[in-house]
């Protein structure tokens, strides 16, 4: 059964990750819960540990927050997780399996039902969901998808409609990178971005099975294309980079170079593409999806009403205007009319 996992320890030094008990969880203020690939199961804590600290340190280079999120992570409880990743695929409309289904009851319900297990009224249940914002890696793109199906179903039973339900569910915001799941058989969920590269390898893989994307992957394999979807999720794509570096600019100011670990041994002599940070950099030499998850995770933290997908993509409010700025405004709007 998959965990939820927090870090703990002294002033930023060593970090120890600790399991969350699902029964006393509650979430009462901006919460991200990365959701993450396949290999971080139970047993890898440096890996759990990994995902917090990546999302930990794009908001470093956010605006400041006047109420800083809480970091969690998710983790699998073994490799046999991916037979879900082909479960789901195969029937994105309902399929969700058992762990999906207990996080929904820790995650999402207690924020729509009262303690008698009853809907609460629409508008707290709707600012209750605001607080979480979901960060879906990989195979945690397809978990981000069952817990969706999962939520709903329950719901359901405990008294929702499904469109009042499918409502007050486009609350949440689901940060979706190198997504393996079916955005196009995916209309209406949480409010989500999807970014998957075209040269991605595990992406391309999925899309030659399932065949979603390949016309679009044909038609502008490089550029940077941002694809409206749905009212609530647009697909953006774009190649990323070959090279395993890129900038990171640091809280004072200055600029290091940082080597990306590849995914795979280099005895195997492919290069995936699917590292976390060809899509969350902030180097706009490195990838068109530059800054995209930076902003994307400012504003969705400190969303005080439903969120439309678009605003997620733009700098913050308190982001300082720069030539930079202009640059990233331009970017995104140019893809915009592209993909037009």
């Amino acid at each position: 059964m998959a965990k939820l996992w927090r870090r703990s320890g002294d002033n930023g030094q060593t970090q120890r990750v600790s399991e969350i008990d699902l029964k006393d969880f509650r979430i009462s203020r901006p919460t991200i819960i990365f959701l993450s690939g396949i290999f971080t199961t139970d047993r890898n804590r440096d890996s759990i540990s990994d995902g917090m600290a990546e999302i930990e340190d794009i908001l470093l280079h956010a605006p400041p927050l006047e109420r800083p999120p809480d970091v969690i992570a998710l983790s699998h409880a073994n490799l046999r997780n991916i037979f879900n990743v082909f479960a789901y695929n195969a029937r994105p409309d309902r399929a969700f399996n058992p762990a999906a289904a207990a996080m929904a009851a820790a995650i999402i319900l207690p924020q729509v039902l009262d303690d008698k297990g009853q809907p609460r009224a629409a508008a707290d249940a709707a600012k209750n969901l605001r607080n979480i914002t979901l960060v879906g890696y990989s195979a945690g793109t397809v978990f981000g998808q069952e817990l969706f199906n999962a939520s709903l179903y329950a719901m359901k039973k405990s008294g929702y409609t499904e469109p009042a339900a499918r409502d007050l569910l486009q609350e949440v915001v689901l940060i979706s990178m190198a997504t393996v799941s079916r955005p196009m058989r995916e209309h209406g969920r949480f409010t989500t971005l999807y970014l998957a590269a075209t040269n991605d390898l595990a992406v391309r893989l999925k899309e030659r099975i399932l065949n979603p994307l390949r016309r679009l992957f044909r038609a502008c394999a490089d550029e940077l294309v941002i694809r409206p979807l749905s009212q609530t999720s647009l697909l953006i794509t774009a190649a990323v980079n070959k090279k395993m570096w890129h900038w990171q600019k640091l809280p004072n100011g200055e600029q290091q170079k940082k080597d990306i670990s590849p995914l795979l041994p280099q005895w195997m002599r492919i290069k995936s593409h699917h590292e976390i940070p060809h899509y969350t950099t902030a180097d706009d030499e490195h990838s068109a999806f530059s800054k995209i998850v930076l902003h994307a995770l400012a504003n969705a933290v400190t969303r005080n009403s439903r969120m439309n997908v678009r605003q997620l993509l733009a700098p913050p409010q308190n982001t300082d205007e720069t030539p930079e700025t202009d640059k990233y405004k331009n970017r995104i709007n140019g893809a915009f009319l592209r993909s037009a």
